[in-house]
């Protein structure tokens, strides 16, 4: 199998045209004629990730989160991207690297959908879209729940700590229309505001926080990757199916 035809199979399981259309998505490092020695899925670009893949003769990783990448003007007046960092480092050791991003968010059974899927939201609607019916957010109705309860419930569910939340939501008394987004969702709270009882989601900016209680919507930040991770793991294992091998998952436990 070559990377061409892992990039086919990838795009059939994640199709790259759902993601946001400035995304970087795809094979952002790496020659589609390389024959595939090894596969591995990662979260993010890391040195050990590097390591790894180098010590196990793997040329091939898929990532959630895009490559480093800066975008540089050309002398023509013309702008290209440019490899740093990290991803610079695993051009120059010859392994390819595909991401999936948002694209993998907005999927059927993407990230989003398997938020739904753990905190149960019954006539979940998509918001955050990207491509016709797609979108990176759902807002829904759940059983009606307590915050205290909601957070001890966020914690399991998610493997992670609620890292903040804003003062209209220690003040509700019961939560009945949940919005998650996976990931950063500060740029569509507006689309949900005065939607929901609580947002859930991973990167939310200060003045947000104020905006909403201003607007009675309660906020819950939980650390940025927990939010993506369930339904990473459900492309890893569909990967696996699909390829008939064994591809492991990495990512960082310390910002789950």
């Amino acid at each position: 199998m070559n990377v061409a035809e892992l990039i086919k199979t990838v795009n059939n399981i994640t199709p790259f045209e759902l993601a946001f259309e400035d995304d970087k998505v795809g094979l952002l490092i790496g020659s589609e004629d390389d024959e595939v020695s090894g596969v591995l899925v990662a979260h993010d670009l890391e040195n050990s990730i590097l390591e790894k893949v180098i010590s196990n003769d793997i040329n091939t990783v898929i990532t959630y989160h895009p490559v480093p990448i800066k975008e540089v003007l050309s002398e023509e007046g013309e702008y290209f991207d440019e490899l740093i960092g990290l991803s610079l480092e695993f051009y120059k050791k010859g392994i390819n690297v595909i991401s999936l991003h948002t694209a993998q968010d907005v999927k059927k059974n993407g990230n989003a959908d398997s938020l739904v899927e753990l905190f149960n939201i019954k006539e979940a609607r998509t918001f955050a879209h990207t491509q016709g019916e797609f979108g990176a957010g759902r807002i829904g109705i759940i059983e009606p729940i307590t915050p205290d309860n909601f957070e001890k419930l966020v914690e399991k569910k998610l493997n992670t700590k609620i890292i903040r939340k804003n003062a209209h939501f220690e003040n509700l008394e019961i939560i009945n229309k949940l919005a998650i987004l996976p990931g950063s969702g500060t740029q569509f709270i507006d689309e949900i505001i005065t939607e929901a009882d609580v947002y859930l989601t991973g990167d939310i900016s200060h003045r947000y926080f104020l905006l909403s209680d201003d607007n009675h919507l309660g906020l819950v930040q939980v650390n940025h990757i927990s939010t993506e991770i369930p339904g990473m793991k459900k492309f890893v294992d569909k990967i696996n199916n699909e390829l008939n091998i064994k591809v492991e998952y990495f990512y960082n436990k310390n910002y789950e």
